[in-house]
């Protein structure tokens, strides 16, 4: 069993995050050498900056609770961080990997336990969630450590926590996959079913996040403060009701040389040793039913569509709009990855709204309600650029085909009306999620009905300049060879690089609205974003006829 688990986790890890594929073009053929320079370039910044300010951090909250006569605070807080993210994403990862991976068909047949599958790809998630906990645990753990002069106890408890601690959260994420998926694909609506319960079970997540952080507390602020002055680690209990096992790794590296961090380090592995066992038996009772059961064909609905005698059909373009879509929202995948951000945003307005009153919505500080009408117009066509981007639905629009891509190939249509189909399919569902989180806010700030209006107008036009580059890009390089649909899009250099475009763009506009500002030249913002639409929009048709062609060609 050992050998033949741990010969299936390197075949995984290899496949998943293209390893062998990366030595073939980089090192041996030396192609696309540029690929891994530009991530360099492009993700080196925000890593180094996502390290020191961690370091600052760290270091703030250590001083920030030793008045307290806490100072691990600042471990409970990370910790906290990183299983909240680790828990909502990893969700995602989870089910498209256990549900919607090529490999099923294959892996399915081999003489492996359903338990020793499911442990083995939750394996792999796990090794690229270590890559990114590092750069939020690791100078986490070395700042706190030498602020404290921790010893070899706590080298030693830091790596303990370190390979713990993210397990826990993935595994509640793979508990929760494993029961929705058995139960859904009782279903013939078994797609809709699972994006539904995707979508509720982050706002479960979410909303008990909001709940715990709400209630830690109590309604007198003297009577928190008693008690945060008279109980010992008071403050690291209340913030750790959130996620228990963040308490349990602040306690085992602050009293690392004493049996209360003992005590401590044996709960954080005692749950993640039961969280296997429980994800175990949940491999060998019901993934594989959940799993065939996925793989089977729709029952359908029972009712066909008749098509009358003398009924003109739909345009190939609108058809084309509608299948791209239906394709992405439908899609489990693909809708559960792209559609969060528009899934966020509202939860994040509305579900404050529940409490007191409006001091605990995130937004409050920001005195949305008090923006320029103009800035507030181009505010909000900014929010629409940005999502558009952070969907990966145009950066991504033809990797998602994989081997299906022939089928687009095959239709009597041009690159130029395909491209158009793909920017206006983007744009329906950008639209529509980005209204579903503006709206909200727009009546709980009172914003004038003409700057929503005119916002949304401009920021259509501009989204759909920034998507027809998009879908361009992706065409010039489409990721088709991938076996997990969410590599698709997470791990979709197009997606990455297009996000970032994005966010450079919207950083400049944001600095010449800022420079308006100051400079009592409002009036100007709708011309700017007027010239930087006719920018993107010149420079993607000018690329698609001098390029789509050839492009289209090649694959």
């Amino acid at each position: 069993m050992k050998n033949r688990v741990w010969s299936l986790y390197l075949a995984l890890l290899n496949v998943n995050y293209g390893w062998s594929v990366g030595k073939y073009y980089y090192i041996k053929k030396k192609q696309r050498i540029w690929e891994p320079i530009v991530i360099a370039a492009s993700l080196g910044p925000v890593a180094i900056f996502s390290i020191w300010f961690v370091w600052v951090l760290t270091e703030q909250f250590f001083l920030a609770g030793l008045s307290f006569g806490q100072p691990h605070l600042s471990l409970v807080l990370g910790t906290l961080f990183v299983s909240v993210i680790g828990l909502v994403f990893g969700f995602f990862y989870v089910l498209s990997s256990f549900y919607f991976s090529n490999d099923l068909p294959t892996l399915i047949p081999l003489p492996l336990r359903s338990g020793e599958i499911l442990i083995t790809k939750l394996a792999v998630i796990l090794t690229g969630q270590y890559v990114l906990n590092a750069m939020v645990l690791l100078p986490m753990f070395i700042r706190y450590g030498l602020l404290a002069q921790g010893g070899l106890p706590y080298i030693l408890t830091a790596v303990v926590v370190f390979f713990v601690l993210p397990v826990i959260p993935l595994l509640i994420a793979s508990c929760l996959a494993v029961v929705l998926m058995r139960l859904v694909n009782l279903s013939r609506f078994k797609d809709r079913l699972t994006l539904i319960g995707g979508i509720l079970i982050l706002v479960l997540v979410l909303g008990s996040t909001y709940w715990l952080q709400e209630n830690v507390g109590t309604d007198d602020p003297n009577v928190l403060m008693e008690r945060l002055l008279s109980q010992a680690d008071s403050l690291v209990y209340i913030m750790g009701r959130v996620f228990p096992p963040s308490a349990w790794s602040a306690q085992a590296l602050a009293y690392s040389e004493q049996s209360t961090g003992w005590l401590n380090l044996f709960y954080l592995v005692l749950a993640g040793s039961a969280g296997l066992g429980v994800l175990y038996v949940l491999g060998e009772k019901v993934f594989l039913q959940g799993v065939l059961a996925g793989l089977e064909g729709s029952r359908g609905k029972g009712r066909r569509k008749q098509t009358r005698v003398g009924e003109e059909a739909k345009s190939a373009f609108f058809t084309l709009v509608q299948m791209e879509r239906r394709l992405f929202i439908r899609d489990p995948n693909f809708a559960l990855n792209g559609l969060v951000g528009y899934v966020l945003l509202p939860v994040m307005i509305l579900i404050p709204l529940f409490g007191a009153n409006l001091e605990g919505n995130p937004f409050e500080s920001l005195d949305l309600g008090e923006l320029h009408p103009l800035l507030l117009m181009g505010g909000i066509s900014l929010f629409f650029m940005l999502m558009i981007a952070m969907s990966m639905i145009p950066s991504t629009t033809f990797s998602r085909e994989g081997r299906y891509l022939w089928i687009i190939r095959s239709l009597p249509l041009s690159i130029e009306q395909i491209i158009l189909t793909r920017v206006v399919a983007a744009q329906l569902v950008n639209t529509i999620g980005c209204l579903l989180g503006l709206l909200p806010m727009a009546y709980l700030f009172a914003w004038g009905i003409w700057e929503v209006v005119f916002g949304t107008f401009f920021g259509v036009l501009l989204s759909s300049a920034l998507a027809y580059l998009l879908v361009l890009f992706d065409l010039s390089r489409p990721m088709l060879d991938w076996v997990n649909p969410v590599k698709a899009v997470k791990s979709n250099l197009n997606a990455i690089l297009g996000l970032l475009a994005a966010v450079v763009v919207g950083l400049l506009l944001g600095f010449v609205f800022l420079l308006n500002w100051q400079s009592e030249t409002l009036w100007l913002i709708p011309l700017e974003l007027l010239l930087v639409t006719l920018i993107l929009g010149g420079a993607g048709w000018y690329i698609g006829r001098r390029t789509a062609e050839r492009l289209w060609s090649r694959i």
